[in-house]
């Protein structure tokens, strides 16, 4: 049976609910999938109901679009697709074909009659082939859970079928959910941060505190390498490394010990929330998961955020280190993460921070630094990294 191969189906979820706007979250959507597939040979890329079609200039891309796809969010699942001439002998002898080379014991057809012209209804066309291949196959019918669901879409002038499922990403589409700036440690957690919020539609921006040259360098290093590996799942992103050496150095010598990483953190929210002010960013994103160090408790939190008047979003507050552990190792970040590095937040303080401070115990530390000055140096001193897949 010939048909022509050339086609991947897409399919969504959470954009097919937002009633009015959808067209905005399917454009981005469209043109997110046309940057993450630049390089391929691709002839077309055009939405459908409730989803989009990837039309290919050959077979021979099928596994590098496979890959690229699996890696943008916004689309739930996709297929590779077939499409044949539209009337139910050649989609019969096509079935005929296929069938038999896969495995299943119960299966389901999906038909949607996009034209209306075709002398079938979808109702119709489910039965018949439903009853075909229950006679080429002996498997079961299973509306529910099929092992196997065949999609058969007639359009005009073709009929596409698809029924091996990749599985997507799923969230919205980068750039539906506005600009973020996330805080990027180094470590295990923030990049995983970073990532959830990219899947909730945000361009995130990066910035990265360094002692350098105090300590040694490899966290400024270790904060490209996971900026260029989150790049893979946005297609351009900004790195923002700043200078932390000469704050904590002021504050070293004006803060007791046990306050001293609070402090550090009072800080670099200041300094997060004038270069978010900068890049038109509407929150800060942080790592912090609540509870799993001593100076993530409640009161801590506040009283760190107590220091600006931005939004400050821990998409991993409720996650234990275990469940961010599997996130980081299925997106990649977590052997870059666990490379060795000498961390800001870690220099000059006690082994047991205070974990129960107030706003108001800060301040009073606070009074005897001059704040808009510390925070001017460490913006003066930032380096600027841009990443790009186009």
């Amino acid at each position: 049976m010939a048909y022509l191969q050339r086609s991947v189906i897409v399919r969504v979820h959470e954009i097919a609910l937002k009633g009015d706007n959808r067209s905005f979250f399917f454009n981005k959507l469209i043109g997110n999938i046309r940057i993450a597939l630049q390089g391929i040979p691709i002839e077309r890329v055009r939405k459908l109901h409730m989803g989009v079609e990837v039309v290919l200039a050959n077979d021979e891309s099928w596994l590098e679009v496979r890959d690229r796809l699996k890696n943008v969010f916004g689309l739930v699942k996709f297929y590779r697709c077939y499409k044949l001439p539209p009337n139910m002998d050649n989609i019969k002898a096509f079935l005929s074909s296929q069938i038999p080379r896969l495995n299943f014991n119960t299966f389901r057809i999906s038909a949607r009659r996009g034209n209306k012209q075709f002398p079938m209804t979808s109702v119709k066309i489910n039965e018949e082939l439903g009853y075909f291949i229950k006679e080429l196959s002996g498997a079961k019918v299973d509306l529910n859970r099929p092992e196997l669901n065949i999609h058969v879409e007639l359009q005009h002038g073709e009929a596409l079928i698809y029924y091996m499922e990749e599985q997507g990403l799923g969230g919205l589409p980068v750039g539906t959910g506005g600009k973020v700036l996330a805080l990027l440690s180094g470590g295990i957690d923030s990049p995983v941060a970073a990532w959830r919020m990219m899947k909730r539609g945000c361009q995130v921006a990066f910035v990265h505190f360094h002692s350098f040259p105090i300590v040694e360098g490899t966290s400024r290093e270790k904060a490209r390498e996971l900026a260029d590996i989150l790049n893979l799942y946005q297609y351009r992103s900004t790195l923002l490394l700043v200078p932390f050496g000469e704050v904590q150095s002021e504050i070293i010598l004006s803060v007791p010990p046990v306050y001293r990483i609070i402090m550090y953190r009072r800080f670099m929210a200041r300094i997060a929330e004038a270069i978010a002010i900068k890049l038109d960013a509407k929150a800060i994103i942080t790592g912090e998961s609540l509870g799993q160090v001593g100076s993530q408790t409640l009161e801590n939190l506040v009283t760190v955020r107590s220091a600006i008047n931005m939004p400050v979003l821990s998409p991993l507050i409720g996650m234990d280190k275990q469940e961010i552990i599997e996130e980081a190792r299925r997106i990649d970040t977590f052997d870059v993460s666990i490379i060795p590095d000498e961390d800001c937040c870690s220099l000059f303080v006690p082994k047991h921070p205070a974990t129960r401070s107030t706003p108001e115990e800060l301040e009073i530390l606070e009074s005897t630094l001059d704040i808009d000055e510390l925070v001017d140096k460490a913006l003066l001193g930032i380096e600027t990294f841009e990443f790009s897949n186009s």
